[in-house]
């Protein structure tokens, strides 16, 4: 494998967000946010509803399994959420087809990456743990590693530290226009993908350097055409 090119320069580091880039994580928040559901007489909400939300974190799935809560109740439903999850986050979860295989191939080469994502330590290190990914991957940057995260750039230079390597030798990928916004402030290469919880039409995705409808796109020089489906 070789670094991906762009104006002849070669990226040679990769940063992923995780939840709905590497980690198909909807399932455990699903069932996390339905336990709270159960505890307030609510049905049941399918996967596909949430799956929505995942993107926008607790507050976008919140917003979806409680609209309109009372202000002085969400401290409440926020806390069992993340309480439930916390005990159930690594059941469902499972890492997007071909992501396995895409890291190896990146660790045979001895491509380094990392994680840069918003979830607090607490909830991402049980889960890299129990992945494999966590003495794989250079660094873990969560959402409280740093005084600022994405959109923020600290957390990305941070991982680009850890790496070795200056910005505009790495490439942040992610399913969120917040990974695109921190990849660029932090002057790095950007990649959308399509896969995951977000929309690639998004105007917050669109800015991406690059889109990866597939997994597969990532494992080409040329990631991906500037064309969205239509």
């Amino acid at each position: 494998m070789t670094g991906l090119m762009k104006n002849h320069q070669a990226i040679n580091g990769y940063l992923f967000d995780l939840d709905g880039t590497l980690l198909d994580s909807a399932p455990d928040l699903t069932a996390a946010l339905n336990r709270v559901r159960a505890d307030y007489k609510l049905p049941p909400m399918p996967v596909a509803t949430v799956r929505a939300g995942v993107s926008r974190g607790a507050a976008g799935m919140l917003a979806l399994g409680f609209p309109g809560v009372e202000e002085n109740e969400y401290g409440r439903i926020r806390s069992k959420f993340l309480e439930y999850y916390g005990a159930g986050s690594c059941e469902l979860s499972q890492p997007f087809p071909g992501i396995t295989e895409w890291l190896d191939k990146l660790d045979s080469n001895g491509i380094p990456w990392a994680i840069v994502t918003n979830k607090s330590t607490r909830l991402t290190l049980p889960i890299v743990a129990e992945l494999g990914w966590q003495r794989r991957a250079q660094i873990v940057v969560c959402g409280d590693t740093t005084d600022q995260p994405k959109p923020a750039a600290k957390p990305v230079l941070l991982a680009c530290k850890a790496l070795q390597m200056e910005p505009d030798e790495v490439i942040m990928i992610g399913d969120d226009p917040r990974d695109i916004q921190a990849g660029k402030a932090a002057g790095c290469y950007t990649a959308a993908v399509g896969w995951g919880y977000g929309e690639l039409q998004s105007p917050g995705l669109q800015a991406a350097d690059y889109y990866c409808h597939q997994v597969s796109d990532m494992d080409s020089i040329e990631i991906v055409a500037r064309v969205l489906p239509e």
